[in-house]
């Protein structure tokens, strides 16, 4: 059996009404997650204990979502019954965590700025007062039948958090593979340096972005240069100094990776060159509050 399989031979009109009324970042009842583990024994990572099984694999069943809630995050248009969605039997739901209840107040004010990439805070949750949000580390199938038999749910209070949903799911999929210093040590030094920064100096409010341009391998980088796109008035020597400083304090950890450190580069949104935005990577640094931007 393949996918193909499972799709209607024609979508009644009813099912087309129905799922029109979805769209990405809507809740529906339910706890269920469903994976497949290695059969034949207690599983390393989940400590489950599982029978033999023929095939060598055995689905696993359990509740995921504390709050009784999963979201959608299929992409809109693979909802409905038109269009592309005319293809998929199936969209893809994540677990609806109780934050408010599991994590300290310091990790759900990180949540809340979209600092933790797998976490997606819900502006709008059905229960008032509850701080919920959306876990990305895990999405499961969910037959398009069970939206016709359910109505949506809001988890959002605006379009713009919707699409922030949109935004998250799509960078975590689209996010670099990069050397290990690249995508953990400086990211988070630069998170940390950004955020200690906003609280006395405004030249963050003139970053759009900051990307990195590697050359060679993106695993094994030669060289590496930090561009910082602006939005507002190319930024004056004074306010350039702190960026410039920060870029260079990494330069032994660079080298001692065997990775040369280019100077840093400033580009103002209107003035990037098209091959400089195509050969560079955008950089996730939430503490610079400005969302995805590629």
């Amino acid at each position: 059996m393949t996918v193909d399989d499972l799709l209607p031979d024609s979508w009644p009109e009813e099912a087309v009404v129905e799922l029109d009324s979805w769209k990405q970042g809507h809740l529906i009842h339910g706890d269920a997650g469903v994976w497949l583990a290695a059969a034949g024994g207690v599983d390393p990572v989940t400590g489950d204990d599982y029978p033999d099984h023929d095939g060598g694999l055995v689905a696993a069943v359990a509740e995921l979502s504390d709050t009784g809630y999963l979201a959608v995050v299929s992409q809109t248009c693979d909802i409905a019954a038109t269009g592309p969605g005319a293809r998929h039997p199936f969209i893809q739901v994540c677990p609806v965590r109780d934050i408010g209840a599991a994590f300290p107040s310091e990790k759900i004010e990180q949540i809340r700025a979209g600092e933790i990439v797998e976490y997606v805070y819900l502006t709008k949750p059905p229960e008032t007062g509850k701080e919920w949000a959306i876990d990305l580390r895990v999405s499961v199938p969910l037959s398009k039948g069970a939206l016709i038999a359910n109505q949506p749910i809001e988890g959002f209070a605006s379009e713009d958090d919707e699409l922030n949903l949109g935004a998250r799911i799509a960078a975590k999929y689209e996010r670099p593979a990069l050397h290990d210093y690249l995508s953990k040590n400086f990211i988070d030094a630069l998170n940390e340096f950004i955020s200690g920064a906003k609280k006395s100096q405004d030249w963050c409010d003139d970053i759009e972005q900051l990307r990195l341009a590697v050359e060679g391998p993106r695993l094994t980088p030669k060289r590496v240069r930090l561009i910082v796109v602006t939005d507002g008035d190319v930024l004056v020597p004074s306010k350039r100094k702190p960026l410039r400083e920060h870029w260079k304090s990494h330069r032994k950890a660079l080298k001692a990776a065997g990775i040369e450190q280019a100077p840093i580069g400033f580009r103002h949104i209107e003035k990037l060159k098209v091959k400089d935005y195509r050969e560079s990577i955008p950089l996730n640094i939430p503490t610079l509050g400005r969302g995805r931007f590629d």
